[in-house]
């Protein structure tokens, strides 16, 4: 990856506003692409337009490709994971989107991370920290 470049990323969580916090706390370095905010769209849309379906518009119309021509789109090289999803949700996204596109890379951040790095509640600046801290982890072992 190229360290001066901004990522394409997708997220799946269950808070628009919040998901929409910590959209703006990525930048520069990722870009929300595509948002979904619940398991059936996680799991029709995001194996789609992480195989390169540039057709394929978030419903939550939440994330840079919502107002973007589909030629125009960026395809996600990772998916981020809000609080709020559950251990079957997570095995069952990661899995459709590993079938259609392998070396996508999955990273969540969970209540307990959050807590862990000294915050209460759902504080989109910790969760942004955690989010760059695991994806330079995920890339590294890559």
């Amino acid at each position: 990856m190229d360290p001066t470049a901004t990522t394409p990323v997708a997220t799946y969580g269950r808070d628009a506003k919040i998901a929409e916090s910590v959209r703006e706390k990525l930048l520069p370095d990722f870009e929300v692409v595509h948002c979904c905010l619940n398991i059936d769209a996680a799991l029709a849309e995001l194996p789609a337009i992480c195989a390169g379906q540039l057709a394929t518009s978030p419903s939550s119309n939440l994330g840079t490709n919502a107002t973007t021509p589909s030629e125009s789109r960026k395809v996600p090289r990772a998916i981020f994971f809000g609080g709020g999803f559950t251990d079957d949700e997570f095995a069952r996204i990661t899995a459709a989107v590993k079938a259609a596109a392998p070396g996508v890379h999955f990273v969540k951040v969970q209540k307990r991370d959050v807590l862990a790095a000294g915050s209460f509640g759902p504080n989109p600046d910790t969760i942004a920290k955690i989010y760059r801290k695991k994806m330079a982890a995920a890339v590294a072992a890559a």
